[in-house]
């Protein structure tokens, strides 16, 4: 008997010392979500709504690029291309514009993934009739599009083009951005399964 309570007493007390490490460390997160809810709110918002700005502005150039790419080139006017293309560059340029605002590095570098492709492709993009800036902004110039080889259009525009490869990075950053935006909004990014939402 006396064997048996102290076996007994001993697994109370390491059962008890593990409760007690678990309760530590679900306040010390607690203490952790809670000092961020605590920020100064004007640094959340304007960090929350950078991040907004690009959620939204790669949820758009997604849309272009996948309706410029999945076009059928040999039969839709130079006119209806030359309308997909502008969109395309349009959104492009806002996603661009919209990550300059935010300091999150994971989108920084996805939106400089995306300008170097650009760049890598400028030689082929100006027979069409686009431009990279400096700053990787595209520029579309109506007469030299126009003047283009279909051939040409199409390959820098059509499936496995630069243009299908944006609409990728795009769902890339529509994912980060939420992510970001839940996290500061002190959401967890995993459900009660410890499953990646």
């Amino acid at each position: 008997r006396s064997y048996i309570s102290q076996v007994s007493d001993d697994s109370d007390s390491e059962t008890s010392s593990k409760t007690n490490s678990d309760t530590a460390f679900r306040n010390m997160v607690s203490e952790k979500m809670e000092s961020i809810r605590k920020m100064e709110p004007t640094v959340v918002d304007e960090s929350t709504k950078a991040l907004s700005g690009v959620k939204s502005a790669a949820k758009k150039l997604e849309t272009a690029a996948q309706e410029l790419s999945g076009m059928d080139f040999d039969n839709s006017s130079r006119e209806d291309l030359y309308k997909a293309a502008k969109q395309f560059v349009s959104s492009y340029n806002s996603v661009v514009t919209s990550a300059s605002k935010t300091d999150d590095a994971s989108i920084g570098q996805s939106v400089q993934w995306m300008k170097e492709s650009m760049k890598s492709n400028e030689k082929q993009l100006e027979k069409i009739g686009i431009t990279v800036g400096k700053d990787g902004a595209l520029a579309l110039d109506e007469k030299k599009f126009m003047a283009a080889n279909l051939s040409d259009i199409q390959g820098q525009m059509g499936s496995c083009s630069v243009v299908s490869g944006a609409a990728q990075r795009a769902t890339g950053l529509v994912n980060l951005a939420a992510n970001q935006i839940s996290f500061k909004s002190g959401s967890s990014l995993y459900s009660s399964n410890g499953v990646y939402k």
